[in-house]
């Protein structure tokens, strides 16, 4: 199936510049432009994206996914879908790519993450993760397999019904299968366990058509290094001199950690921040496009309404990695082109009507200043903060049921100072209670540092980005239909040259 959903546009817009009111205002047509899609748009089915498997080919990124079916219970589940897009902005939905079969007694009663390559004779191979929550009771060796599709053209997928890689116990998926130069063989890594220990093993063949059998045991290619929870979506990508990993914790934090190292054989090192983003992006997995390297994964949706934690699958968010010259470090940036196509500046006021820049607090106690309510376009805030105290937090607050000077709303961006943190909250009652942490990242600020902060707000998911360096992704229910103010609780800082952008 190939089919143009309503988030698919073009890179013109009809520049239309109305200035935010106090009601429903108009804008930029931004042409079906979306930052956050989900797996696919149908009527009368609520559909969400689970784990991402990014491969890039001839100058367009395809994003197969989990395509997650909200109120699943059943045996068969998840087919592997694929959108398309070739500016991270505009994306096209081509559908199912490979399907689950409805079959008791099948390993791909469900389907699991995997990855996709092309051969030297541009075959397009996909590995991927069979599932039988009743497999071995069905008289399967294991409930879960690693299997193996191919197609010539990405849109009709041919699975190997032979080919059925067996670990040493159930939890026995999310492979991937990338090329080394240096030993010239594929390698495999998948997520598994060793003797009760977390590990990501590697399996090599000397061909993409390779048989089961034929793709041999090498090692345990890492070992968790600080937890026994399972390490879910590994990738693995060079980059310079410098290898990385990146795989999931399966665990208390949720995050999407990295380890590196500088040799082909070398030890596996990791920096002081280990994580990309937070547990708003799960199950990150890096590819290049080009020389450019980037990030992909889901930002969850919420038990519990607006005030819950993060549940299973959601949007996708894309983040651009850039890598340190000197020692290697990846820092996570807001992707390029949002700052080329939403740039647009859009008139930004306070509440009293008045042209909005600035916000200055001097510490002494809670101030906020309101603005007017955004319209529903996609939103880009550009701006600088200076904290000029270590005491208390300030930042950006959202859900405000009108605009009001001096009040928080239901969520806010905190940043934390004393803690040394950026913070999401969502179930904020008042200034003195807060309740608990939605997400957050580790950051440590200096005091009169001034800090480039750039957010973008698409329907209910904001990524914050702070000096080309981290960013913190989150789930804010009611981003749209509310007002957003900056505010200060008690820490002396500054938030300047605020710009607004469509």
């Amino acid at each position: 199936m190939n089919k143009t959903v309503k988030y698919i546009g073009v890179l013109s817009i009809v520049a239309t510049l109305v200035a935010c009111n106090g009601g429903k205002s108009a804008g930029i047509d931004q042409k079906g432009a979306n930052i956050f899609p989900v797996s696919a748009v149908e009527d009368s089915t609520a559909i969400t994206m689970g784990d991402v498997m990014p491969f890039y080919d001839n100058g367009v990124m395809n994003i197969y996914h989990l395509k997650n079916v909200s109120g699943t219970n059943s045996l068969f589940y998840h087919p592997i879908s694929r959108i398309t897009t070739s500016d991270f902005i505009h994306y096209e939905d081509k559908g199912v790519a490979l399907n689950y079969t409805a079959e008791i007694n099948s390993i791909d009663a469900a389907l699991g993450t995997g990855s996709f390559i092309k051969d030297e004779n541009g075959l397009y191979h996909c590995f991927y993760t069979g599932h039988n929550g009743q497999g071995q009771a069905e008289g399967l060796r294991f409930n879960e397999a690693v299997r193996h599709a191919t197609s010539v053209d990405q849109e009709t997928w041919k699975k190997d019904e032979e080919f059925m890689l067996f670990g040493w116990e159930n939890d026995f998926r999310d492979p991937y299968v990338y090329f080394d130069d240096v030993d010239n063989c594929y390698y495999m890594l998948i997520t598994t366990r060793d003797f009760g220990n977390a590990v990501i093993r590697r399996h090599r063949a000397s061909s993409l058509s390779a048989k089961a059998e034929e793709w041999e045991y090498v090692d345990n290619f890492f070992t968790n290094d600080e937890g026994d929870y399972n390490m879910e979506c590994p990738s693995f990508v060079k980059l310079g001199d410098y290898y990385y990993l990146g795989y999931s914790e399966q665990g208390d934090n949720r995050v999407t950690h990295y380890r590196y190292k500088t040799s082909h054989d070398g030890e596996w090192q990791k920096f002081e921040r280990d994580a990309i983003d937070s547990a708003g992006f799960y199950a990150g997995r890096f590819e290049k496009a080009g020389d450019k390297l980037f990030a992909f994964a889901w930002c969850a949706r919420l038990t519990g309404g607006n005030t819950g934690s993060f549940d299973w699958a959601g949007n996708l968010v894309t983040h651009e990695i850039k890598q340190d010259a000197e020692t290697g470090e990846l820092h996570v940036v807001m992707p390029h082109t949002y700052k080329e196509f939403f740039n647009h500046e859009m008139p930004c006021l306070d509440v009293e009507g008045n042209e909005f820049t600035s916000f200055v607090s001097d510490g002494e106690k809670f101030s906020a200043i309101g603005l007017t309510k955004n319209n529903e376009n996609i939103n880009r805030y550009s701006m600088k903060v200076t904290p000029q105290g270590n005491e208390n937090d300030f930042g950006i607050s959202f859900g405000l049921d009108g605009a009001y000077n001096n009040r928080l709303g239901s969520g806010i961006l905190a940043f934390e100072l004393k803690e040394n943190k950026i913070t999401c909250y969502n179930n904020v009652s008042n200034i003195l209670r807060y309740g608990n942490a939605l997400t957050s990242i580790d950051y440590e600020f200096e005091e009169n540092h001034t800090y480039d902060i750039d957010v973008i707000m698409d329907g209910e998911v904001v990524s914050l980005y702070i000096d080309d360096d981290a960013a913190l992704t989150a789930r804010l229910v009611d981003i749209k239909e509310n007002n957003i103010a900056f505010y200060s609780n008690g820490a002396k800082a500054s938030i300047t040259e605020v710009h607004r952008y469509e």
